[in-house]
């Protein structure tokens, strides 16, 4: 584990990217987007969504907050012609009507804390997109969550030779509408678990929509699961949606 060990340690436990990428594929099909995309991905952690996007020939740029997931997402962008990586958030998206297909995968809507940046955020998402362009948000259904709520959940890897515990343990802050969670990775032979706490907001099917509508977004659907092949209402684990940009600038 010579790598940043957080980051290697999120690779390793992350779920699966294919059922993404092959939703993706599906999704640009369905609103008749152009072959060869132009794809902001934000929140993009390590990069593991920008190879993959990259590998169908879209000219991919990733932004991630995080300064050791998105140094290591450098390093993999310098090795590919079609990838650019920037540090920074919502708030770095850019300006101006740039790209054909916006993702949000992982919960990164959701680490928007306050209500306001989660409008702004929406707002600069449809400012980024070409007319005609697609957003997609994904979040975790947290009504589902609550419903079905463990306060602590384990998952176990070997990494390297090691055996490798990851120890997730939730907690609901209702006064804030926040869900936390406290990450403890425990390897083995070393002393002190690695830790990492997560704050996100508690957010509702119908106020992810109602941004998405009041942004200007329009054809806006939802999907179960990334196994769909058409909308669908949501009743699952993931609230996950997508929207239209009007062809006429606005």
């Amino acid at each position: 584990m010579t790598e940043s060990l957080t980051a290697r340690l999120y690779d390793e436990f992350d779920s699966d990217p294919q059922p993404i990428v092959h939703f993706m594929q599906r999704l640009a099909q369905r609103y008749h987007l152009p072959k060869h995309l132009r794809v902001l991905d934000i929140g993009c952690g390590t990069g593991r969504m920008l190879e993959q996007y990259a590998a169908l020939g879209w000219q991919v740029t990733g932004l991630e907050p995080d300064g050791q997931f998105c140094g290591q997402a450098q390093a993999m962008a310098r090795q590919l012609d079609n990838v650019s990586v920037i540090c920074g958030g919502f708030d770095a998206i850019p300006p101006d009507e740039s790209f054909h297909l916006i993702t949000a995968i992982n919960d990164p809507f959701a680490y928007l804390l306050d209500i306001r940046e989660r409008r702004q955020a929406m707002e600069r998402m449809y400012a980024a997109l070409l007319p005609g362009g697609i957003v997609f948000v994904e979040i975790k259904n947290f009504l589902y969550k609550l419903l079905y709520h463990e306060p602590v959940a384990e998952e176990i890897e070997v990494i390297d030779g090691k055996r490798v515990a990851h120890v997730m343990e939730h907690e609901v802050d209702f006064h804030n509408a926040r869900w936390i969670t406290r990450d403890q990775y425990i390897i083995e032979g070393r002393k002190r678990a690695l830790l990492k706490e997560h704050e996100v907001a508690i957010i509702t099917p119908q106020e992810l929509l109602f941004f998405a509508e009041e942004a200007g977004f329009r054809d806006i659907q939802t999907y179960s699961s990334y196994e769909a092949s058409e909308p669908a209402p949501l009743n699952g684990r993931l609230i996950l949606m997508s929207g239209r940009k009007g062809m006429g600038k606005t």
